[in-house]
């Protein structure tokens, strides 16, 4: 039996969230997601060169966290070092995702933090992190300091570049991208007719413990999704 086989759920997820994701536009052409292998140092990722839109769970990679592929034909992404930067830092990610969308990535290009104003963002109440390397992250060291920007976070931006997400798994990875671009789009908004009210560290505390996490807002917004996507013709 293959590793492959043996999380076969893993597998099927990983395609499910990266069709949706490419259909929302997180990602594109390029972008990725990856899911960590439980009780394994094994992520599966994608090869770099197939449509992120005709993802298959057979075609996906098995990769260890320092890049090399394991299992399966093709080659990882370019900045498969995004994703095992992460993994290596924090044992608590089991999945991450790097997109290129213009909602979030714009707050990385201007004197204007990307701050929480939906209360589902109270997470960032100094604004999502930048990190400062705008140029691809091909290198463990590149990694490394993606990991240390992001730091306990679920969220950073890349310089010019797009965003880096994390999370427990993939469930709840789609519901925090969708939440990161829908918090952009939002503020973008609000700040083009006035100054926004954003969400303080004391509203933060307050939502924190309105919001805690049972992981029922990701699973409902999960199904949801995959009807969509069914209905889209993308599953």
């Amino acid at each position: 039996m293959t590793v492959l086989s043996e999380h076969r759920q893993i597998a099927d997820d990983l395609v499910t969230c990266t069709r949706l994701l490419a259909h929302y536009k997180f990602i594109d052409h390029s972008g990725h997601v990856s899911a960590r292998l439980p009780g394994t140092n094994l992520i599966l990722i994608q090869p770099r060169e197939l449509s992120r839109a005709a993802l298959t769970a057979d075609a996906l990679l098995v990769v260890d966290l320092a890049g090399t592929v394991v299992e399966g034909d093709g080659v990882p992404p370019a900045e498969t070092a995004i994703h095992t930067g992460v993994y290596r830092a924090r044992p608590d990610v089991g999945a991450v995702a790097h997109g290129h969308s213009g909602d979030s990535v714009v707050y990385s290009v201007v004197d204007q933090p990307l701050l929480p104003v939906r209360h589902f963002f109270f997470e960032f109440p100094d604004g999502v992190p930048v990190h400062s390397d705008s140029t691809h992250i091909r290198s463990h060291e590149q990694g490394d300091a993606v990991a240390a920007t992001l730091g306990a976070g679920n969220a950073c931006l890349l310089r010019a570049h797009g965003s880096v997400v994390v999370a427990s798994d993939i469930v709840e990875l789609f519901m925090d991208c969708l939440d990161l671009e829908e918090n952009a789009r939002t503020l973008t908004t609000a700040l083009q007719l006035g100054c926004p009210t954003v969400i303080g560290a004391e509203e933060a505390r307050d939502l924190a413990a309105s919001y805690a996490r049972n992981g029922f807002r990701a699973r409902k917004t999960w199904a949801h999704h995959q009807e969509t996507g069914r209905l889209a013709g993308v599953l």
